[in-house]
């Protein structure tokens, strides 16, 4: 079975499971950390007339994030949750055309960041739906088909908005999607917009 099917499968694996292991006795701290597989991942890239081996979105994302919970607040019947979060992202490989200074070149790119996020979720029953801003720094590579790679970083803002159910006190799953700033090359700069599924725990 490949990743793309392995990850989607665990996380039901992982739903069906987790109320059998929540100690519904001890109450929640303010700590969670979870994980997220990005199914896509829409680059805004173009590819280069006559490249036949082309795809703007990537497939094999991810996400993984530390946070911390301040005081809920209730607000219109249900409760506002402020957060802050610790993420990491890996964005997979594109294939798509890049700007260099000698033009547009066809090339394989990839990305990693690192950044700081602020969440504002509002909660009701066992759902919650949030948004969130920040800033991170992100490295992207690209190795060209012709030969040749360039690597650059960047820093910038990154938002976004998600859903998540709540299974029990600890477990949920998410829906989430996020803009993150990645730069590939001194000419290519582009905004990544990644939708994922994945599930935290609150200690």
């Amino acid at each position: 079975m490949s990743f793309q099917l392995r990850f989607p499968a665990a996380l039901l694996a992982l739903a069906a499971i987790a109320p059998l292991h929540a100690s519904a006795a001890d109450p929640a701290s303010p700590i969670y950390m979870g994980a997220s597989y990005g199914f896509r991942a829409s680059t805004g890239l173009d590819c280069i007339a006559g490249q036949s081996d082309c795809d703007k979105s990537s497939k094999r994302n991810g996400k993984a994030y530390v946070g911390y919970s301040f005081d809920a607040l209730p607000f219109q019947g249900g409760v506002a949750l402020p957060s802050i979060e610790l993420v990491g992202y890996m964005g997979g490989e594109v294939k798509s055309g890049f700007d260099t200074g000698a033009g547009k070149r066809a090339g394989r790119g990839k990305f990693t960041g690192l950044g700081i996020q602020g969440v504002l979720g509002y909660q009701f029953d066992a759902f919650t739906l949030s948004g969130r801003a920040g800033a991170a720094y992100t490295q992207g590579k690209v190795d060209y088909l012709g030969g040749g790679s360039d690597k650059k970083d960047k820093i910038g803002l990154t938002y976004g908005i998600g859903a998540a159910y709540a299974l029990n006190q600890n477990w949920s799953l998410h829906l989430d999607w996020d803009r993150v700033p990645v730069k590939y090359s001194s000419k290519q700069t582009t905004k990544v917009d990644m939708f994922s599924l994945g599930a935290s725990y609150r200690f």
